[in-house]
């Protein structure tokens, strides 16, 4: 996704930050362990010049950081294990878990880094449950409910698809989990906002039709595709209506005939928008019709 000769000549850590969010939107992971990296290790090289300049009784430099030090330390440190979990490598995110689970060693922090500080422990613990239920250790399933429940909003998403991706993994029920969660998850439709926030509404989606078709429950698992199918066209997230589209195909020979009239409309719908500046042309709902 990104030049690595040009990575390595940016030093402006938000801009550092901002391809990693870009990285984990398009799901390069590689990408996103290279970036984090970078970004842990100019953070680290800006305190640390911070700190031996205050030492040497220097007046403290002002600072165009958008977000707190301890931020920068705590994000990279999540993004690289967030990645490290997605290849497999569990043992390793785990060694980044440990890297933002206490960040109270930073000097100098006011109250949005103590914030920060508290958050990144928040989401360690996090992070701890899910790694435990990759590797299949439902016994802690029940906290996990109960920490989703009493944590931040922000955790619902990545909560959900931890749970249905390691019932997939290890072939176990989570009925009951997920009907914890289905008001909650429906008082989501329509909140985006940022990449962010939409690589994980569309990944619940995915996964929860993945979790239904595994259960044989095809027609709830088709009518979460082509609701997923519908949003991802709308927000124009490419990855994430790949993902469905296949899924659908996979799955078609399933589909009701109002499931598939729904699927085939879309798709119409996509090709209209797609034809409308092609010159010589035109398609009238049915066909393709080349001019000239």
């Amino acid at each position: 996704m990104f030049d690595k000769s040009v990575l390595e000549s940016i030093t402006d850590i938000d801009s550092l930050a901002d391809m990693l969010r870009a990285a984990y939107s398009v799901e390069e992971w590689q990408t996103m362990i290279y970036v984090a990296d970078k970004l842990y290790s100019t953070i680290r090289k800006h305190y640390d010049n911070n700190q031996y300049e205050q030492a040497q009784g220097k007046p403290k430099s002002g600072s165009n950081l958008e977000r707190s030090v301890a931020y920068y330390f705590g994000f990279s440190m999540t993004a690289k294990g967030i990645a490290l979990q997605k290849m497999g490598k569990h043992a390793e995110a785990r060694d980044c878990v440990e890297k933002y689970a206490e960040l109270g060693w930073i000097n100098g922090l006011d109250d949005e880094g103590d914030k920060d500080v508290a958050h990144f422990k928040m989401i360690a613990s996090a992070n701890t449950y899910v790694l435990d239920l990759l590797d299949g250790k439902f016994d802690v399933l029940p906290e996990y409910v109960k920490f989703i429940h009493e944590c931040e909003e922000e955790e619902l998403l990545p909560g959900v698809i931890t749970i249905l991706e390691a019932a997939l993994a290890h072939n176990h029920n989570v009925d009951w989990a997920l009907e914890e969660f289905s008001a909650d998850l429906d008082a989501l439709d329509g909140e985006y906002e940022t990449d962010v926030n939409i690589r994980y509404y569309i990944d619940h989606l995915y996964f929860m039709a993945l979790y239904r078709f595994k259960t044989g429950k095809y027609f709830n698992a088709l009518n979460i595709v082509n609701k997923g199918l519908r949003i991802s066209d709308k927000l124009r997230d490419d990855t994430g209506y790949k993902k469905l589209n296949a899924l659908y195909v996979a799955f078609r020979g399933k589909a009701s005939a109002e499931q598939a009239g729904e699927y085939d409309a879309l798709n119409k719908n996509i090709l209209e928008r797609m034809l409308q500046n092609e010159k010589g042309v035109l398609y009238d709902g049915n066909s393709i019709v080349f001019s000239g």
